[in-house]
């Protein structure tokens, strides 16, 4: 009952939403992303943890109040637009988006092994769903489940408005690759902590654990993989970045090379980070999970053996 009453409220916030102006909506998505800072206080609490972990002494302490409440702002303008999701048609979605790339992707589609894109919590990364599938016809993502299954079904219908197809988190790797020999595009949004099954990079110059997947698919079928960020312009238009694929470093360690190749794909979207810091989701404990004591002996053995070679 809980579930279904939060679902019809949400649902029918996105009813009122959808009959307002957009820059009127996106004052609305403001007025959220001021509410949420102030009543989500052990959200901004971890917000301002990692943004002091993040900066360190690059930034003074107002200044990370002041990027951590933008980031919530953006939110805010994200739930707005993603609410209003139902009015977007692949004629309208141009107005509010424009796109950078997409040559990158065409070129990788035409090895005829799928492309993997790696889609970090930056912009409005919900906005990469309609246009991938507005301008490719084989695209699909990876969608984590939600609590609620009311607001999940909500949602993942959103996001296949414009065709795009989700895959669910469990016994996703099979669908992959499938996927992938089908010659799709598949997302993944991977940019969060990955617990005890992630590999640890280092992501702003501190151990974070990281998914796998991208790189590990990548490698192991040798699709391309390309890093694709929205960003939010001054006038609330918003720019889709798609680079060229990334070139992998391939060894006989497959564990380290998904360790390499991980940490660069961590250090390009930590440029976007620093480029756009009032962007990214502050709110989510990046950080959480620690490397153990194991963990750590391993890799300074690992580096001990690398030094001797």
């Amino acid at each position: 009952m809980k579930n279904l009453i939060i679902y019809t409220f949400i649902a029918s916030i996105g009813f009122i939403i959808r009959r307002l102006p957009l820059h009127i909506a996106l004052l609305w998505g403001t007025g959220l992303g001021d509410l949420m800072w102030y009543v989500l206080k052990s959200r901004r609490k971890i917000a301002m943890s990692n943004l002091r972990l993040a900066f360190g002494d690059e930034k003074s302490e107002s200044d990370l109040k002041r990027i951590a409440r933008r980031s919530y702002r953006n939110l805010g303008k994200n739930i707005a637009e993603f609410l209003r999701f139902p009015l977007l048609n692949e004629q309208n979605l141009w107005d509010l988006v424009t796109v950078k790339g997409k040559e990158n992707v065409e070129h990788a589609l035409e090895l005829g092994r799928g492309v993997i894109v790696f889609i970090a919590h930056l912009g409005n990364w919900e906005l990469l769903a309609p246009v991938y599938a507005t301008l490719f016809p084989k695209t699909a993502a990876i969608a984590f489940p939600l609590k609620n299954h009311y607001l999940e079904v909500m949602v993942n219908r959103y996001r296949c408005w414009l065709g795009l197809e989700v895959i669910r988190k469990r016994r996703a790797t099979k669908y992959v690759l499938k996927a992938l020999r089908d010659n799709y595009i598949v997302g993944f949004i991977a940019d969060q902590n990955a617990g005890r099954e992630g590999v640890f990079v280092e992501f702003f110059g501190k151990l974070a654990s990281t998914a796998r997947g991208p790189v590990a698919i990548a490698l192991k079928t040798d699709a391309p993989l390309i890093l694709s960020f929205d960003i939010r312009l001054p006038n609330d238009q918003h720019r889709l970045i798609i680079t060229e694929p990334m070139e992998l470093t391939v060894t006989d360690d497959l564990d380290e090379d998904v360790a390499f190749n991980t940490a660069k794909l961590m250090a390009e979207l930590e440029k976007q980070i620093r480029r756009y810091p009032c962007q990214w989701m502050w709110q989510h404990d990046r950080w959480k999970t620690r490397p153990d004591t194991k963990w750590l002996n391993k890799r300074r053995q690992r580096k001990g053996s690398l030094s001797a070679k």
